[in-house]
């Protein structure tokens, strides 16, 4: 196999690797380990850990106080460290399904199949719609079914890591209801090849015409090797900005970090900690 494509195959088996739905663990090489999941040094019972691991569950973890806010974390959600900082919100939890994989098999939102891919690839042409469609729909009832229990759809983000970062971006875009945020951890913007540009403005298949109103909150390794930010001539990351911005986007916050590879870090936790707590503040 040549050394370009044997790196794109192992890029992507990486890629499928973390998109398994398991919780939070903090990787940095220069932070210490965290407490395991579900000890005396973490407030959520490893048994909730171990059912939300378990595939196509929706797993729900209610807040401090009265529940006013929602977060519906798809992929890596960060219950155990946030909760507790964050009065009257409760989290909703999507496992993903286990379904086939290009490469390998597991739990996952989709399929990749353009595989093997270089180094520096740009964005994809040939993506799995219907597993995303599924997964945008699942979402959707995920979002009817906090406002059918009272909650205002502006007190309810989406936020998702990699394949949970792309659900999290078709979700956001397509959903009916103006909703208070969208948290984009090392992902992309799918479905970018069908973006159609009027001038400087473009507009996403899937784009509602208040989607745009959104406040984004986008997080990523400049490191990230497997969704790449930046260092290559096709930067997923950097790209997917570039296009929310033309959509008309303009609330973007957006945060790098320089030596993080393809996974979420503390300064990173810090920043998302503060963004959540503008978008849900206690009421």
């Amino acid at each position: 196999m040549p050394g370009a494509a044997r790196l794109g195959r192992l890029r992507w088996i990486a890629l499928a690797a973390l998109s398994f739905f398991f919780l939070y663990r903090w990787t940095s090489s220069s932070d210490p380990s965290p407490p395991p999941q579900g000890s005396a040094d973490d407030p959520i019972p490893a048994e909730v850990y171990k059912r939300a691991r378990e595939p196509d569950i929706d797993h729900s973890i209610l807040g401090i106080g009265r529940h006013s806010g929602t977060i519906i974390f798809i992929h890596l959600p960060l219950v155990g460290r946030l909760r507790p900082k964050l009065w009257q919100v409760s989290w909703v939890l999507p496992n993903s399904p286990h379904m086939a994989f290009t490469g390998m098999q597991g739990q996952k939102m989709f399929d990749m199949d353009e595989l093997p891919l270089p180094q520096g690839a740009p964005m994809p042409k040939r993506e799995d719609e219907a597993h995303m469609q599924a997964a945008v729909a699942r979402v959707h009832g995920l979002i009817q079914a906090e406002i059918d229990k009272g909650i205002d759809a502006n007190r309810i983000v989406l936020a998702g890591f990699s394949q949970g970062c792309a659900t999290t971006l078709l979700a956001g875009l397509s959903t009916k209801e103006k909703l208070g945020g969208l948290m984009c951890l090392s992902g992309w913007l799918p479905m970018a090849y069908k973006i159609q540009k009027s001038g400087s403005k473009e507009t996403h298949p899937m784009q509602t015409s208040h989607a745009h109103e959104v406040p984004v909150f986008w997080g990523h390794g400049a490191a990230d090797s497997v969704i790449q930010f930046v260092l290559f001539p096709y930067a997923w990351g950097e790209q997917s900005i570039a296009h929310l911005t033309k959509m008309g986007f303009s609330n973007i916050e957006f945060h790098t970090y320089p030596d993080l590879q393809h996974w979420v870090a503390t300064e990173e936790e810090d920043d998302m900690l503060a963004w959540f707590q503008k978008i849900l503040p206690p009421t």
